[in-house]
């Protein structure tokens, strides 16, 4: 089982902070990838935020009321797989490191006629 931060996603160019208005769900709650955990006040909107992992909410870090700066951890979510706690956005910049690392291949040898000589 791993644990990953849900962090407080940016909302915007000059937005650097928001308020917890309220949290949709709460410790123990089955969550789906993408699905509304809490909602949030900023000085320009109002706005629910998804999460970024499905599995179960462990622990809400941030409560109703709490001026939390983007970026920030707000939960932790217990998911499948490897036990760690890790920022959802740092684990997706490891794995594009990973997918953007250049894959070696061989070299195409040309075609012959069998007898190792090149044919024109």
């Amino acid at each position: 089982m791993a644990l990953v931060e849900l962090i407080m996603p940016k909302m915007g160019e000059s937005i650097m902070e928001a308020t917890i208005l309220s949290w949709l769900k709460k410790p123990g709650d089955k969550i789906e990838q993408d699905e509304s955990v809490l909602e949030v006040a900023t000085d320009k909107v109002d706005t629910e935020v998804p999460t970024t992992h499905g599995g179960i909410l462990k622990e809400i870090l941030a409560q109703k009321g709490d001026v939390v700066k983007v970026g920030k951890a707000i939960a932790i979510i217990s998911t499948e797989g490897e036990e760690n706690i890790a920022p959802a956005t740092e684990k997706e910049e490891v794995k594009s490191k990973v997918d953007a690392k250049p894959k070696t291949h061989a070299e195409p040898t040309h075609s012959s006629n069998g007898s190792g000589a090149k044919t024109d």
